[in-house]
């Protein structure tokens, strides 16, 4: 059987982690041994199968975050910011990506935001697959393009971030003596692109050709809770303590009629203490969602891919975005109707208003449900079967036979294409 590597570099919290290891277990359970090379690694622990796995620190840039803009106007603004500004720091990074990739020999890394991972693994040779939102991936043009939405980008500005990454990136691959990319866009030309997410979602719009696998959820993980008892609509709240807005978030969660269940890792004592009570349950773990989420009626998140997912199931949100990737996401639900998002500048009073918004207007939960019907053929396990049967389908055959989506370019018949994938 193979050796398959999961690299994740960029991003953070449980999302990364636990798609990963719904398709790692899916593979382990054929047969195939592996590894995981992670930016972080606390969340393993709420992860059983991982012990079984090679598991691995992945290299991280000392400067990351130093010298991201505040308002970054694409993938190559982040990049910037992630060790790509200094050629002799990312030739230092990918040194570590390849001396992981040497030691543990895999037949095929599969690729969670992993920009480096997929610079080392091309100096080596070595087959990838992407997996995740669209986000992650951006589209194959030179530059690459902008996923603002807010503001007028500066094709000039746009093109010199894209050509200093592919500058810094292409020295990095002379050092290691291999062929230098053409354009930045060909360092996300992999194997197969498992892009999970759907159209209406995609951070850059539709693509034109592209294959959606709908959002990587995992929700048949984590603590089992339920619903207090009692009247009121049911309420999930899964949020950092680190929100600007969490105070506001909490008084309102103290006063509410209505049944609350929340996640808001490492809180303090103090603040647990104060909205505890008969109507609302806290977890200090993350949660089964895939049951659990049948009976709720609002989430409140930050946004990103966990917002997605609980779309499927019909469940509007209130979104506190922290990062851009979340910003689109959350810009993207309120355009459907689907969500209402709070800026990081917002006072209490908008998070009351968005608040009641999402709970009171029928409008957000009845665009919701009709998203998900849309989409009620989606199944999280048959995503993960289909994925896991085009890597095999990679690993036996050199990628030869196509077995999953069909690629169109119109995009007229885009839409019906996502649709019928999940009825195969």
């Amino acid at each position: 059987m193979a050796r398959v590597a999961f690299a994740w570099e960029l991003g953070g919290e449980y999302g990364h982690v636990m798609s990963c290891a719904g398709l790692a277990r899916g593979l382990e359970m054929r047969g195939h041994h592996i590894g995981f090379m992670f930016r972080e690694l606390r969340q393993l622990g709420v992860i059983p199968e991982a012990r079984n796995y090679d598991v691995y620190q992945a290299p991280r840039s000392a400067r990351e975050g130093m010298d991201v803009s505040p308002r970054p106007a694409g993938y190559p603004d982040i990049l910037l910011g992630c060790g790509y500004r200094n050629p002799r720091e990312l030739t230092a990074l990918v040194g570590g990506w390849r001396s992981l990739f040497e030691r543990w020999k895999p037949d095929l890394i599969v690729v969670d935001f992993g920009p480096t991972a997929l610079l080392a693994a091309r100096s080596l040779g070595l087959r990838c697959v992407t997996y995740g939102n669209g986000f992650f991936v951006p589209p194959r043009t030179a530059p690459l393009p902008a996923f603002r939405v807010d503001d007028a980008i500066d094709p000039v500005v746009l093109a010199a971030s894209d050509a200093h990454v592919l500058a810094s990136a292409n020295a990095a691959l002379a050092h290691f003596g291999a062929p230098p990319l053409g354009r930045l866009a060909d360092l996300f030309e992999t194997a197969e692109d498992f892009l999970c997410t759907l159209p209406e979602l995609d951070h850059y719009g539709g693509r034109e050709p592209s294959g959606y696998y709908g959002p990587r959820v995992r929700f048949d993980r984590g603590a089992d809770v339920t619903w207090p008892q009692g009247g009121g609509k049911r309420i999930f709240v899964y949020v950092k303590r680190e929100m600007v807005q969490l105070e506001a978030l909490l008084g309102l969660i103290a006063s509410s009629p209505h049944r609350i269940v929340s996640y808001i890792p490492e809180l303090d004592a103090t603040r647990r203490a104060r909205i505890v009570g008969r109507n609302h349950v806290y977890s200090d773990r993350p949660l089964r969602l895939d049951t659990f989420l049948k009976g709720c009626d609002m989430l409140v998140t930050h946004g990103g891919e966990i917002a997605a997912g609980c779309l499927t199931y019909g469940i509007p949100a209130l979104a506190f975005p922290t990062h851009y990737e979340q910003y689109i996401t959350a810009r993207r639900l309120q355009q459907l109707g689907t969500g209402f998002w709070c800026a990081p500048h917002a006072t209490a009073d908008d998070v009351a208003r968005g608040w009641s918004q999402v709970l009171e207007n029928p409008v957000y939960a009845a665009s919701a449900r009709a998203f998900a019907a849309r989409y009620k053929s989606f199944s999280p396990a048959e995503q993960r079967r289909r994925i896991i049967a085009r890597i095999e389908a990679l690993l036996s055959k050199g990628g030869a036979i196509l077995l999953s989506l069909i690629h169109i370019s119109e995009p007229t018949r885009l839409r019906r294409i996502s649709y019928a994938v999940f009825c195969l």
